[in-house]
């Protein structure tokens, strides 16, 4: 059996489209937990961004490195 760090490993190899794919049969899993329109729309936008500018993605260490600043942002804001 997989770790997820060896499946988030393993996604940073895939192209756009298996990406897709993949999310599809994470969100058929899902889909009795969590059907949130919003949600949706805006990974579809992220997704449109994220191929309209390959070269500004980022590894999954990156991105990892900058979620504890993203969530003191998101904290931050809901304190206002």
């Amino acid at each position: 059996m997989s770790t997820v760090q060896e499946i988030l490993t393993a996604m940073d190899k895939l192209t756009p489209e298996e990406l897709r794919i993949v999310k599809l049969g994470v969100d058929s899993r899902l889909s009795d937990d969590d059907d949130d329109p919003a949600l949706a729309a805006a990974l579809e936008k992220a997704i449109a961004y994220a191929d309209a500018h390959p070269g500004e993605g980022k590894s999954i260490d990156e991105v990892r490195a900058l979620i504890p600043q993203w969530i003191s942002k998101s904290k931050s804001k809901t304190r206002r």
